[in-house]
């Protein structure tokens, strides 16, 4: 699980890679949010940098849904089609997840 602060500082917004956040609070389901990072040429030793980048523009996308956290994210390799035709083959890193509002507070 990661974790990151909220601009006002009070909050933190959390991703799990589980089901659940991680201190078991009950969860309201906002939606699915999808984030993508950038082009690269496939096989770009960049993919860790990547990784970093989908999940905090994952969180910025939960944050304006007014959600707690994000549940159940998953990483995805996205190619470009057509890159090999003459051209380099290009891939993304996706980031997908449930965004959720806590049930009750804390």
């Amino acid at each position: 699980m990661e974790s990151a602060r909220f601009s006002n500082g009070l909050n933190v917004m959390q991703v799990s890679f589980a089901a659940a956040l991680g201190d078991g609070r009950r969860t309201i389901v906002i939606g699915r949010i999808r984030a993508t990072g950038p082009w690269r040429a496939a096989g770009d030793p960049g993919a860790e940098a990547d990784r970093q980048t989908v999940i905090a523009a994952l969180r910025r996308e939960a944050e304006e849904y007014g959600a707690d956290g994000v549940v159940e994210a998953r990483y995805e390799v996205e190619g470009c089609k057509g890159g090999d035709i003459g051209g380099v083959r290009l891939e993304r890193v996706t980031a997908t997840g449930l965004a959720v509002r806590l049930a009750e507070a804390a």
